[in-house]
């Protein structure tokens, strides 16, 4: 098997890139914040509802799926994006998507049916009870379906149709929760929960196929001579979701096993607000991908200021949220949770510094991965990986919660280490004034004063640090004329 190669026959503009970023980072920010926003308060309805223990049951049942859910996909899904990114402008690219479609569809239908099994035998063989082995065997029932859902997904997103992805998530959001209320108002547990979930992604898997046909794009038939070069061509992307699933969630499963479902629940209760606030960054790096993948063949000249700018914005989001959340993470959790979850404090106000290291990381992983080097990133994540789960292995049965926060934020930090060092490079011509120390500057400033300022209404809180922190980055510079003439180039591009 020949395996298709990048090549394009137009030259897209900056101007042009912005725009298709701006559409996509702008429905998928939209699509990502509805989402969130109903998640969170449910989620939040969730961890009350159930109570520690019971949630952390829960929280232990996704943990299985979600470390086991690499050998589903085995990395098909981000090599898919960007081979169709590449394919598009070819003469005969809709056949050869349309071949790789096919073929990956077929392939990933059976991986998951294998991964499936994998994750029921794991639970049982760990000696879980009964109740969660039913759960997280219903749970497999949704990464089958995932299987379809996600090559759709991984076309569309090609295409640089994330809106239609984004559109597809919402349903399955809004289904989830709609669903998800009735389980909990009917007291069914967290079975009702799964059962609501599954209804979800059914509908958000007819969605994505449904724009794929928009797009006039069919599956062909599987190609069984391309699996194998398929799965050794996607193998390193495959080596970056299982070691980030092993990362993220490893401790959940250490912590079930060797401190309890309380402490479990306390650890997810808190780890869970972090995942909420990483919308920002997935959103406008999965919006970023495709586009830079084609840019980078197209216009590569025009990436280093690309680079440049990513960062700065990043970070300027990422460091009020840091200190922010330490300084306000008593009142966060007893805001949202109530006193009974006080034993998420010490989590949150630790686990709230790995933000930064995320919001840069997973956009300094697109970088590598566009260059076509994503092997180095395989390998970083693989080092970050090891680190992670031998200290965790060696350190929650002694240490509990507080050894699983605090190797989060290590593991991030010797990941960043690591993609800094590839692209030293770059990032040596990166003005690191204006895109880390003035924003440093103007967070740690608000969380000084956020702190001190604790005893008010937490939202009160929230508000003063926000106008406190833009009112910092616009003396010191690190805001001015180029956002503001963003800003109201989107709002213009908004009303035509």
């Amino acid at each position: 098997m020949r395996l298709p190669e990048s090549s394009a026959t137009e030259r897209p503009t900056l101007s042009r890139f912005s725009r298709i970023v701006a559409r996509n980072s702008a429905f998928g920010m939209a699509a990502h914040m509805t989402i969130k926003v109903v998640s969170f308060i449910f989620t939040v309805l969730v961890i009350r509802r159930l109570g520690a223990e019971v949630y952390g049951q829960y929280a232990a049942v996704l943990a299985f799926g979600a470390v086991f859910v690499f050998f589903a996909d085995l990395g098909l899904s981000p090599y898919t994006v960007r081979q169709v990114a590449r394919l598009r402008d070819r003469p005969d690219g809709k056949e050869e998507i349309e071949k790789l479609f096919g073929s990956v569809l077929a392939l990933r239908f059976l991986l998951s049916l294998g991964a499936a099994v994998a994750i029921i035998s794991t639970a049982w063989l760990t000696g879980r009870p009964t109740e969660m082995i039913i759960g997280v065997a219903l749970g497999t029932i949704g990464l089958v379906i995932y299987s379809a859902q996600g090559a759709a997904e991984a076309i569309l997103a090609g295409h640089e149709r994330i809106d239609i992805a984004a559109g597809a998530q919402v349903a399955h959001q809004l289904t989830f929760v709609a669903l998800g209320t009735l389980a909990l108002l009917f007291a069914t547990g967290y079975y009702g929960l799964i059962f609501a979930n599954l209804a979800g992604i059914v509908l958000m898997t007819i969605l994505c196929w449904q724009g794929v046909r928009r797009l006039g794009v069919r599956p062909a038939m599987p190609i069984p001579s391309w699996w194998l070069p398929l799965l050794r061509a996607s193998i390193p992307f495959g080596i970056i979701g299982f070691t980030l699933g092993l990362s993220y969630k490893f401790d959940t499963i250490l912590l079930n096993i060797y401190a309890g479902d309380v402490v479990t629940g306390y650890y997810n209760s808190a780890y869970n607000l972090i995942f909420s606030v990483l919308v920002i960054s997935n959103v406008v790096n999965t919006a970023l991908y495709p586009s830079l993948a084609r840019q980078s063949v197209t216009h590569p000249e025009t990436l280093p200021a690309i680079h440049e700018r990513m960062l700065r914005y990043l970070l300027m989001i990422a460091l009020p949220i840091a200190f922010g959340g330490w300084a306000l993470a008593p009142e966060i959790i007893g805001f949202l949770y109530g006193g009974k979850y006080a034993g998420a404090v010490l989590p949150l106000s630790i686990l709230i510094w790995v933000a930064p290291f995320m919001f840069v990381t997973e956009f300094l992983g697109y970088v590598i991965v566009v260059s076509g080097a994503e092997r180095r990133v395989a390998w970083a994540i693989t080092v970050s990986t090891t680190i992670n789960v031998a200290l965790n292995a060696l350190l929650i049965p002694i240490y509990g919660v507080t050894a699983a926060a605090l190797l989060t934020v290590l593991t991030e930090a010797v990941l960043l280490s690591q993609y800094a060092w590839v692209l030293r490079a770059r990032l040596r011509h990166v003005n690191w004034s204006y895109a880390l120390w003035r924003p440093v500057l103007a967070a740690a400033t608000m969380g000084v004063v956020v702190y001190l300022m604790r005893a008010l209404y937490l939202p009160l809180d929230v508000l003063i640090g926000a106008v406190i922190y833009l009112g910092l980055l616009l003396a010191l510079g690190v805001v001015g004329r180029p956002e503001f003439e963003l800003v109201l180039g989107l709002r213009r591009r908004q009303a035509n």
